[in-house]
C-alpha cells in the first residue's frame, strides 16, 4: 500500500469519526503566533503539556518529556538532561526556537546547548510545542518549530487565582544517582513570587575505553558522569492595567563528553557550562490596546577539556534580546505589531572575538469569519550577515462541529551560530576529522507547508493527523571536505579531510504526524493514554556527505499509558524508533537501524495526603543504543523517591487540562 493511499484512509477515517463528536472543542488559548488565540483557531499543529501530564510521566527534565511528543526528534548524548539536540519535523538542532515566558534562550555559541533549559519541572505551568515555521512572530531559528515553556509565576499574571504551592521531589538511584527538584510559589491578589532549584548528580555508568584497547591511550575504563544544577527565582505584580514580571536564574553543568563531538582517538573530554540568565516583562493594557515590553540577558561560559594533554578551550557568550509590541483591534481584526533587537557576542580562545546585531519589525493579524479563522504575519529581519530578509506567514483554520481543518504556510530563516562560523578559527594545524567553521556562511531559508485535521470524537477521545513538507535552501551543515577545496581558512593540514560547515544548496523534508489521546475518569481514578506516530523523509544532493541533515528517526512510534486506582498509579511509556544505521568501529560507535525503549513508574499517594512515593525503572528492556555515534545512552536504570504537591487555593479559576 502506498504512503498516499495510507494517508487518504487516515483522513477518511477521521472525517467519518468526527460525525460522532459530542463535546465542544478545547478553549485553551495559546501564544504560538504572539497573538493569544484559542487552540483550534491557531491554524497550527500545537501540543500542550500540562502540569498533570508532566508529573505523571517518568521524566525529570524537559528534554526527557519531549520524547513523548509527536513530531519531536531528539538526539541525546546522555540521560537525565545531560545534553540533547532537539529537532522538530526533521529539522536540525539549531532550527528549533526555545522560549521561556516569551523570551528566547537559544545559546549563540552552539545549538547543542539549546536543551540547557534553566527551569526545573516544579516551576513549569505548561509547555506549548508549536510545529512548523513561526519566524514571522518570533524571528530567526523558528524553522522546525517552537518549544515554549510557561512558568507558574508568569502564567498567574493572567488569572484571578490566589494560592500557595509547595511541590517537588527527591530521588535516589543506581550509579550514585541523586535527583532533587524543589519549588515554592505564592500568588496573592497583586504580588507573586517563586523560587525553585533542581539538581541531578551521578558518577555515571562505566564503559571500556576504546582509546585504551586500540591505541593504548587514556585509562582502561571511563564513566559518563554528570553534575547538573539549576536555581531560579521570580517576582510578579498584577494590577488592573499594569503587569510586571522578572526572573533570574543560574544553570551550572559539569559532565563527561567523551565522543559527544568527535571520534578522535585522543578524545577524553569533559565540559563545564555555566549560565546566568535574567528576563523582565512589562505589560500595560487600556480599553483599546495592550503594550508589552520583553527583555532578557544571558551569559554563558563554556570550558571544554578535550584531553588533559592539551590546553582547554574557553568561550564566553552574551545575548541581549528585547521586544516592544502593541496589540489592538482595528476594524474587527486583532493586530499586533512591534520591533525586536538581538545582540550576540563571543570571546573565545579558539573561535576568536565576534559580535552580531540583528533587528526586526513584525506585523501580525487574526480575523474570525464565521467558522473560519485567519492568522497572517509579515516580518522584516536585518543584520550585517544576512542583509534584509522578509518572512511571511499564513495560518488558516476551519471549524465544523467538533473537528477542525487547519493549514499553515510560512518562510523561516536562520543565521549561523558562532561555532558554525568560527570553530577552530584560531587554532593552527587543526587535526583531521574535526568539525571546522566557515565565516562566510549565508543564512538558511526554508518554506514550510502543512495541512491537518483535529477530530474531537468525544469528551474522552481526540485524534489528529498532519502532513507536512519543508523546502530548504542554503541549509547549514558539516560536510566531509578536503582542505584543498577550503579557500577561506589557513589553519588546516594539506590534503586532509574535515567536516566543514557549508551551505547545502537544497534539502527537502516531508512526513506525517498522527496522534491519539484518550482519557477516562472513573470512580476510583483515571485511565489516560496517548500514542503518536511520526514519519520523516529527508533528501539532499546525493554527492553530499553531511553530518546532521538526516540524523533523525525515519519512523517514531511513541506514547504513554497512565492508570490511577485508589491512590496507586502506574505509568508506562516508550518508543519504537527506526533510523539510518551508521557505525564507527574505532570508538564502539553504532546507531542501530531500529530499537525499542520502555520506561515505567509505579507510585502510591495516600488519601487526603499530598505526598507520594514512587519507583521508576528507565529502559526496562536494557536496550543498548546510541543516538550520536559513540555517545552511549543509559542502560537499565532503577531509582525511587518521594514527591509532594501541597497546594492551598483561595480563589479557584479554570485550570489547563
Amino acid at each position: 500500500m502506498t504512503v498516499m493511499r495510507t494517508l487518504f484512509i487516515i483522513y477518511s477515517t477521521l472525517f467519518s469519526l468526527s460525525l460522532f463528536a459530542q463535546q465542544p472543542l478545547d478553549s485553551v488559548k495559546v501564544s504560538g503566533t504572539r497573538l493569544s488565540v484559542k487552540l483550534h483557531e491557531s491554524g497550527k499543529s500545537i501540543s500542550i503539556l500540562s502540569q498533570r501530564e508532566i508529573q505523571q510521566l517518568p521524566v525529570t527534565t524537559v528534554d526527557e518529556l519531549l520524547h513523548y511528543v509527536g513530531g519531536i526528534n531528539l538526539n541525546s548524548r546522555g540521560g537525565f538532561g545531560v545534553q540533547s539536540d532537539i529537532g522538530i519535523r526533521g529539522s536540525t538542532f539549531s532550527q528549533v526556537l526555545v522560549l521561556i515566558d516569551n523570551q528566547r534562550i537559544n545559546d549563540p555559541l552552539t545549538g547543542h546547548f539549546n536543551s540547557n533549559i534553566p527551569i526545573p519541572l516544579s516551576e513549569i505551568h505548561h509547555i506549548e510545542v508549536v510545529r512548523g515555521s513561526a519566524a514571522a512572530s518570533y524571528g530567526a531559528d523558528a524553522v522546525g518549530g517552537i518549544i515554549h515553556i510557561k512558568t507558574k509565576t508568569y502564567s498567574a499574571l493572567f488569572t484571578d487565582e490566589e494560592y500557595s504551592d509547595i511541590n517537588g521531589s527527591i530521588a535516589y538511584g543506581e550509579h550514585n544517582l541523586t535527583l532533587t527538584d524543589l519549588g515554592l510559589h505564592q500568588q496573592r491578589k497583586k504580588f507573586g513570587y517563586s523560587a525553585a532549584m533542581k539538581s541531578a548528580r551521578s558518577t555515571g555508568e562505566e564503559y571500556v575505553n576504546p582509546n585504551f584497547t586500540q591505541f593504548q591511550l587514556g585509562d582502561s575504563l571511563y564513566n559518563n558522569h554528570f553534575d547538573l544544577k539549576t536555581y531560579t527565582g521570580a517576582l510578579a505584580y498584577r494590577g488592573k492595567r499594569l503587569k510586571l514580571y522578572g526572573r533570574a536564574g543560574v544553570d551550572a553543568r559539569d559532565f563527561g563528553t567523551k565522543y559527544f563531538y568527535t571520534d578522535n582517538k585522543y578524545d577524553e573530554s569533559s565540559e563545564l557550562v555555566n549560565s546566568y540568565w535574567t528576563q523582565v516583562s512589562a505589560q500595560y493594557a487600556n480599553e483599546t490596546s495592550t503594550t508589552e515590553l520583553n527583555a532578557s540577558y544571558r551569559n554563558t561560559t563554556d570550558s571544554f577539556t578535550f584531553n588533559s594533554l592539551f590546553s582547554n578551550n574557553f568561550h564566553t557568550t552574551q545575548r541581549i534580546n528585547a521586544t516592544l509590541s502593541q496589540q489592538r483591534k482595528i476594524n474587527g481584526i486583532d493586530v499586533r505589531f512591534g520591533i525586536q533587537t538581538d545582540w550576540q557576542d563571543i570571546v573565545s580562545t579558539d573561535r576568536g572575538d565576534h559580535d552580531l546585531l540583528s533587528n526586526g519589525v513584525f506585523l501580525l493579524a487574526h480575523k474570525r469569519i464565521n467558522n473560519w479563522s485567519l492568522n497572517g504575519g509579515l516580518r522584516g529581519e536585518f543584520s550585517d550577515k544576512i542583509g534584509a530578509q522578509f518572512v511571511p506567514q499564513l495560518n488558516v483554520a476551519y471549524r465544523m462541529k467538533d473537528y477542525v481543518l487547519r493549514s499553515s504556510f510560512g518562510r523561516s530563516i536562520r543565521q549561523a551560530d558562532f561555532t558554525e562560523q568560527y570553530n577552530f578559527y584560531l587554532r593552527k594545524n587543526t587535526p583531521m576529522g574535526f568539525s571546522i567553521g566557515n565565516p562566510d556562511l549565508a543564512a538558511e531559508s526554508a518554506y514550510t507547508f502543512d495541512i491537518g485535521i483535529d477530530a474531537f470524537i468525544s469528551k474522552n477521545l481526540q485524534i489528529t493527523n498532519t502532513v507536512f513538507a519543508r523546502q530548504s535552501s542554503n541549509l547549514i551543515d558539516y560536510t566531509l571536505t578536503n582542505s584543498i577545496a577550503i579557500t577561506n581558512l589557513i589553519n588546516l593540514l594539506d590534503s586532509t579531510d574535515y567536516f566543514y560547515a557549508q551551505n547545502i544548496k537544497e534539502s527537502f523534508a516531508w512526513g506525517n504526524e498522527f496522534g491519539i489521546k484518550y482519557r477516562y475518569e472513573h470512580q476510583h481514578g483515571v485511565l489516560s493514554a496517548a500514542v503518536n506516530y511520526t514519519y520523516i523523509n529527508t533528501t539532499a544532493p546525493d554527492s553530499i556527505v553531511s553530518k546532521y541533515i538526516a540524523n533523525h528517526p525515519v519512523h517514531n512510534l511513541n506514547g504513554s499509558m497512565n492508570l490511577t486506582y485508589d491512590g496507586f498509579g502506574l505509568n508506562i511509556g516508550g518508543a519504537y524508533i527506526t533510523r539510518n544505521a551508521d557505525a564507527i568501529a574505532s570508538i564502539n560507535g553504532e546507531i542501530q537501524p531500529n530499537y525499542t525503549l520502555l520506561n515505567a513508574k509505579l507510585s502510591y499517594t495516600a488519601k487526603d495526603f499530598p505526598v507520594s512515593v514512587y519507583f521508576d525503572v528507565r529502559n526496562i528492556l536494557d536496550t543498548q543504543y546510541q543516538e550520536i555515534l559513540g555517545a552511549n545512552m543509559p542502560q537499565r536504570w532503577i531509582l525511587g523517591g518521594i514527591r509532594w504537591n501541597i497546594r492551598h487555593v483561595k480563589v479557584q479559576t479554570p485550570q489547563l487540562n
